[in-house]
């Protein structure tokens, strides 16, 4: 008995349609840098792993809301809004100026909304949210450009109205927004993909730095360090749902800021429920108690280690 030949035609069908969704067009590089989460690391005696073409064109950077810092920084949050790759070059070329002043840059791209990656417990000077505004890429790495892209630079700090933001210090830096317009070509033929978006984020986060710091540039303070409590900042309560922007450390406060997106998600059982539900179920389970609201905030406490923290959320989700 003769085996049937459907099964084989059906596998070399199967082949050919997988052969044709391959884009054989897709160079390497193409898609922008990868951008990994947690603290950069380049190597010292080649800090700029790729090398950077000479470019046509303008890149010019405005202070949309906010004003200059001083840039006097030891750690610094690089935090990505989207997953565009003029936001990845950006994200990347900033952590190498800061890796070459000598600071921490931690790199926090945003996966997606089920995949956080909080930056690590380091108390950090800056949190620089980065995003794309618009962009418009060629075909080709020769090819015109013109990429709009924002910077967002606030300290991490507790909110107004938060019943521990009267134990911060005074504000530094209001929170700044920049806004790079870039537009150019390679000057020469032969550029490849990687080394065209290596210089397009290196001109974008050059011309916001000599925007937001000015000619004296990045400076890592050898004076006044942190406060020390004797002991690390303990990782926050983390969900899917719920972004962490950074910590901070002072003298009489210290903890984590973030954000919930969004005011409903979908819970195991499929059915949609508040935002905050997962947040305040994994509470329980961390044996935080409830306290009495206040100012809008919902409270809750717990001993751990022999130091008294506190949790506190507020929003329209709750």
């Amino acid at each position: 008995m003769r085996n049937s030949l459907l099964p084989l035609v059906i596998a070399v069908v199967i082949f050919a349609v997988g052969l044709l969704l391959i884009r054989p067009n897709v160079d390497r590089g193409q898609g922008g840098p990868e951008v990994h989460a947690g603290i950069l690391r380049l190597p010292k005696r080649q800090p700029l792993r790729t090398a950077s073409l000479q470019l046509a064109g303008s890149t010019a950077a405005t202070i949309e809301r906010g004003s200059k810092d001083d840039g006097r920084w030891r750690v610094v949050v690089i935090a990505g809004a989207d997953r565009e790759a003029a936001t990845r070059a950006a994200m990347l070329a900033l952590g190498e100026d800061l890796f070459a002043a000598d600071m921490i840059a931690i790199m926090d791209p945003m996966v997606g909304a089920s995949e956080p990656s909080p930056p690590l417990p380091i108390p950090a000077d800056r949190h620089i949210l980065v995003a794309t505004r618009e962009a418009a890429i060629a075909e080709t790495p020769q090819g015109e450009w013109r990429t709009v892209t924002t910077f967002t630079v606030s300290e991490p700090r507790l909110p107004e109205g938060h019943p521990g933001a009267a134990l911060q210090p005074p504000t530094v830096l209001e929170a700044t927004r920049i806004v790079v317009e870039h537009h150019g070509r390679p000057q020469t033929e032969g550029a490849g993909w990687p080394e065209r978006w290596a210089s397009t984020g290196r001109e974008t986060a050059k011309a916001m730095l000599a925007t937001l710091v000015g000619p004296a540039g990045l400076r890592r303070p050898s004076d006044h360090p942190p406060s020390d409590w004797g002991s690390p900042v303990p990782f926050p309560p983390t969900t899917s749902e719920l972004r962490w922007q950074g910590c901070f450390q002072h003298d009489l406060v210290r903890g984590w800021v973030g954000r919930i997106d969004g005011l409903t998600v979908i819970g195991r059982n499929g059915a949609s429920e508040a935002a905050c539900a997962p947040l305040t179920r994994l509470l329980d389970r961390g044996a935080w108690q409830p306290l009495e609201r206040s100012g809008g905030w919902e409270l809750w406490s717990r001993l751990r280690d022999g130091q008294r923290q506190w949790f506190a959320m507020r929003g329209e989700a709750y």
